[in-house]
Formats: structure tokens, sequence, C-alpha cells
């Protein structure tokens, strides 16, 4: 009885310290191509020919897996009037460390744009497309 009260407590510390912690998405993710500022109310991506939005209900895996959805909205050239058409998309990718990979899918057309690798804090990317 003395044993399984020691026990007990011992094994649950030991889980616990062997759990590693769950990635956090939330903060600014940048490389040369793409730049994220994600937080739990939704996402801004911006990238050298095109932007889009991520919406709140954006998850993250234990395992650092990213899924979520938004718009994308395509770049070059001046902004028409109205400004540009919003295109539902999937958002994918997957956190380790300090690094972001993700990739977007434009349903209507299936097209992907990306893979985006990205570093927490890293360079914001600045359009270039003309």
């Amino acid at each position: 009885m003395r044993v399984r009260r020691f026990m007990t407590p011992l094994v649950c510390l030991m889980f616990a310290c062997a759990s590693p912690l769950a990635p956090d998405a939330n903060g600014q993710w940048g490389s040369s191509q793409a730049d994220l500022v994600l937080t739990r109310t939704g996402g801004t991506l911006t990238l050298q020919c095109g932007s889009g939005t991520i919406d709140s209900t954006w998850q993250l895996s234990a395992a650092g897996d990213f899924t979520g959805t938004g718009m994308t909205f395509g770049g070059g050239g001046p902004d028409p009037i109205g400004g540009r058409v919003p295109q539902p998309s999937r958002y994918t990718g997957h956190i380790a460390g300090s690094t972001f990979i993700l990739s977007v899918v434009v349903i209507q057309s299936n097209a992907t744009l990306g893979p985006y690798r990205m570093r927490r804090g890293g360079p914001a990317a600045g359009p270039v497309c003309l």
C-alpha cells in the first residue's frame, strides 16, 4: 500500500516530464517569399504576388500539423477598382521548432501555392509582383 501511494505520483511526474510541449503557431512568421501573422482570431498572409486571410477556426495539433480555411487574393499590377476577388482557400502546414512550412490550395481551381518555408520572427516578404 505504501509503495502504491509513492509510485502513483512518481509515474504521473515521469509522463508529464516526458511529454513535449505542443507547438505554438501564434506570432509572426516570415521568409523572402511569404509573411504570416497569426493570432487566435485569425491570420494575414502576405505573398510576393498576392495575399490571404486565415479564419479564426484554424487548428494546430500537438504534433505540429496546421489546418485552416480562409481567402486568397491574387496579385500583380495595380489593384483593380473594387479590389481583388477573394478566393476560398484551404491552408495546411507543419510547425517544427522555429520553422513553419505552409501551403495554400485555392479551392475553385485546385491550384497550390507554396510550400512556403518561414521562420518565427523571420523577415517580412514585400510584394514584388508588378
